[in-house]
Order: structure tokens, then C-alpha cells, then sequence
């Protein structure tokens, strides 16, 4: 999987538009589209305007976490809940570390 692609699936999964992205990101909808076709390069700093916009580490973005690593599956499993499931998972988290 190359970048672009890469970075339109980060985005589409935290249901972020191109339109959203495009004003994170200091760029035309039509650039980020580019971007994500591979036709345009992704400058570092675009990178960097799309993880935060996502609110991902720069190695989670580009697919270079470590295996075993659960932090960025848990952050990924825990930003596609809503705020009430978030909590009922903490409380879970909190019993079971007492």
C-alpha cells in the first residue's frame, strides 16, 4: 500500500472529509485529493497536519508501528466509540487494575 492510500484510509476511518482535511492541512480539497491518488507528494509537513488532524502518531499514520504494540490498536479500537462506550471502558480498565 503506497502513502496516499495510506492516508485516505487513516482519514476515511476517523470519518474525516477531504474538504475537513484540506483546511487541516492548509491545502485545495483537489491537492489532498492528489495527495491521496498518488499523483502529488505529501510534504513532511502535511504529514504532520494529518496526524494531528487525525490524532495519530506519525508512525501510526505511516504503518510503521511495532508489532505487539497495543497502544495505537487501543487508541484505534477506543476513537471509533462513542464517549459514553469510552467511559464503560475505563471503568472496566479501573476494576480490573485494582
Amino acid at each position: 500500500m503506497d502513502l496516499g492510500q495510506r492516508l485516505q484510509i487513516c482519514r476515511e476511518a476517523k470519518k474525516v472529509t477531504q474538504a475537513e482535511m484540506a483546511r487541516a492541512c492548509n491545502l485545495s480539497k483537489n491537492y489532498i485529493s492528489a495527495i491521496e491518488r498518488g499523483i502529488n507528494k505529501c510534504t513532511a509537513q502535511t504529514l504532520i497536519a494529518y496526524a494531528e488532524k487525525l490524532d495519530m502518531s506519525l508512525d501510526e499514520l505511516i504503518g510503521r508501528e511495532k508489532s505487539g504494540n497495543i497502544i495505537p490498536e487501543l487508541r484505534r479500537i477506543l476513537s471509533s466509540m462513542e464517549p459514553e462506550q469510552q467511559k464503560k471502558i475505563l471503568q472496566i480498565i479501573n476494576l480490573i487494575s485494582q
